[in-house]
């Protein structure tokens, strides 16, 4: 059986994904789709929309056969490590093709700009501009520039996020064959709609926590699961609704514990203290600690492993990829392929949760509890006690 590879987020999936789930299988002539998504917070550190389970049940529903968690470590993580995890799940699982979406639609284009940011000339630039106070998206636009490179093709997101992945099947010495699709229409930061059936993720966020109707850019059955979801909980994912439950953490913490977070660094812990310490909502937060060097998507980041406790010792030896499996659901053809290769495959393999597991996996319970703890009880206990009693999710075919 040929497996197609996805790394996805689906928060929420959309008439763009069911588009790159359709292309891909056809570009690839795949006999079974697997995805990588990320579980309850997303690479640019927000709480998903909606939890892993209904996100998975949209995957299946739309036709993925096999759907496997990227851990927290990796999935809240800058694009490099992010790549690197979702890659290395895909290589263990023995799929043949990875295929991504992005505006240049050019997989050369982008395998030569992952060549020349390797350069010696390009990471001199680069650390000339990070030593210079730039966060390192704009130190990689600047870079671009003084090198007289095609700037738009290396900063747009999509691009940049392809980037990261040759380099991963670079780094890792994998047998993916890479492909690219391009996006259509709607850029991945736009707040409004731009067409009457596609829009971006974030719009599509923004009109339903506003009560506006998103119902034409979804398939049937998302609008389903996100609304009855919502009338179970009346909860919406968003960082407003988590502020007090950082701020507790945050001014509970010394400077000094904050210090042991991942990714706290540069003195950064004593100006997330002093910010918190007269904040009154989330956004006026950003405000007070966004600086030059720190993006609102880092200092995100920064929060959710604050709100996860997610600390500098577990996370280490990223670079080696993620040592285990976990299913979070499957159709009848994916459980056929993990038979097939389950002898072939040389990480542990989880169909439900392992007290004795991996620390990244035992730290799954600490993310769910933190994305579980805005919902009304019997909501917020039920989703933890998913974490250690959910079995895959199984769509009869």
């Amino acid at each position: 059986m040929k497996a197609t590879g996805l790394i996805v987020e689906y928060n929420p999936f959309h008439n763009g994904h069911l588009y790159h789930l359709k292309q891909s299988l056809k570009q690839s002539q795949g006999d079974v789709l697997i995805v990588v998504m990320s579980g309850h917070f997303t690479q640019r550190g927000e709480p998903a929309v909606i939890n892993k389970w209904e996100r998975t049940k949209m995957a299946l529903a739309n036709g993925a056969d096999l759907v496997i968690e990227l851990p927290y470590v990796f999935s809240c993580q800058h694009a490099d490590l992010f790549a690197k995890g979702a890659v290395s799940i895909l290589t263990q699982i023995h799929a043949n093709d990875l295929i991504f979406g992005s505006e240049s639609g050019k997989i050369d284009d982008l395998k030569r700009l992952e060549s020349i940011s390797k350069s010696e000339n390009f990471q001199k630039e680069l650390q000339n501009f990070i030593k210079l106070g730039d966060s390192v998206p704009l130190a990689h636009q600047k870079a671009l520039t003084s090198l007289n490179l095609d700037t738009t093709l290396g900063t747009l997101p999509n691009n940049t996020l392809g980037v990261y992945y040759i380099r991963a099947v670079n780094d890792l010495k994998s047998n993916l064959s890479v492909k690219t699709i391009k996006r259509l229409h709607s850029d991945y930061h736009d707040v409004l709609p731009t067409h009457h059936e596609l829009s971006s993720a974030t719009s599509i966020r923004h009109l339903r926590e506003t009560g506006q109707p998103y119902e034409n850019y979804v398939p049937k059955i998302v609008h389903q699961l996100l609304e009855q979801n919502y009338e179970l909980t009346k909860t919406y994912h968003t960082w407003e609704s988590y502020f007090p439950f950082l701020k507790q953490k945050i001014l509970t913490l010394t400077p000094r514990s904050l210090k042991m977070i991942h990714d706290v660094e540069e003195g950064i812990e004593h100006r997330l203290y002093a910010a918190m310490m007269d904040s009154t909502d989330f956004e006026d937060f950003m405000k007070k600690v966004k600086t030059k060097r720190y993006t609102r998507t880092r200092l995100q980041r920064i929060c959710a492993n604050i709100l996860t406790h997610t600390t500098k010792e577990l996370v280490q030896e990223l670079d080696k990829g993620a040592p285990y499996i976990r299913i979070l659901g499957a159709s009848s053809k994916g459980r056929q392929y993990l038979k097939l290769h389950k002898k072939q495959i040389n990480v542990p393999i989880y169909s439900k949760f392992d007290s004795k597991g991996h620390p990244f996996l035992l730290h799954e319970q600490a993310v769910t509890a933190a994305y579980s703890c805005i919902l009304p009880e019997p909501h917020c206990t039920t989703l933890i006690q998913a974490e250690f009693k959910n079995f895959p999710i199984f769509l009869k075919s």
